[in-house]
């Protein structure tokens, strides 16, 4: 069985930063064992399989820096980059413990630089999670 978590950062980011840390929260070193992967207008940057992590990670982005459109039909929302950790296989209850820590651990990252974030856990619906102080329409 697939799990999947996907983070949406609704602010401004910078998509290499964000996959360091994804690879920081996986116990990942930071060289080498990932790839880009060019889709047009947005990018992906993955984590390769084999290297003893239980899942793995990617982050994508608009190469214009722009807003990702997310994807409607599948309910996912629109936001700067999405970062998602997917797992195959295994005991499913071990398995999505560990996918909401590694939720919690990224979160951490996006909340201490005051980045607004939602986030669906195992493909379930969106939720809302670090909102800064910032009046609605000047982002």
């Amino acid at each position: 069985m697939t799990v999947t978590t996907t983070i949406v950062v609704q602010d401004r980011v910078d998509a290499y930063e964000l996959f360091a840390a994804a690879r920081t929260v996986l116990g990942l070193p930071l060289d080498g064992r990932w790839h880009l992967v060019d889709h047009g207008l947005t990018h992906m940057l993955q984590t390769l399989p084999d290297q003893g992590a239980p899942a793995l990670a990617s982050v994508h982005f608009p190469v214009n820096g722009g807003r990702h459109p997310g994807e409607p039909d599948a309910g996912i929302p629109g936001g700067y980059a999405l970062l998602a950790f997917t797992s195959d296989g295994g005991d499913t209850g071990r398995t999505r413990h560990w996918h909401r820590d590694l939720t919690g651990r990224a979160s951490a990252w996006l909340t201490n630089r005051r980045l607004a974030w939602t986030y669906s856990y195992d493909d379930g619906p969106y939720t809302t999670g670090y909102a800064p102080h910032t009046p609605a329409g000047t982002r």
